[in-house]
């Protein structure tokens, strides 16, 4: 509990994101996984809790 409260506390970021890893930004790295997660999503789509977060946002 201690140290939740001393993180919210912080005015400096705790990590730091190294800028190197941009070019990485525009590349797919595991095509495969990627095509599987699609076809995954295509025939079973997403949790109900989602679907009705997404409409409420846009």
């Amino acid at each position: 509990m201690k140290i939740t409260t001393e993180l919210k506390k912080r005015k400096i970021p705790i990590v730091k994101i190294d800028k190197s890893l941009n070019k990485y930004d525009d590349l797919i790295l595991f095509p495969e996984k990627l095509e599987k997660a699609n076809e995954m999503l295509r025939k079973v789509g997403l949790p109900k809790q989602w679907i009705n977060i997404s409409k409420n946002n846009s």
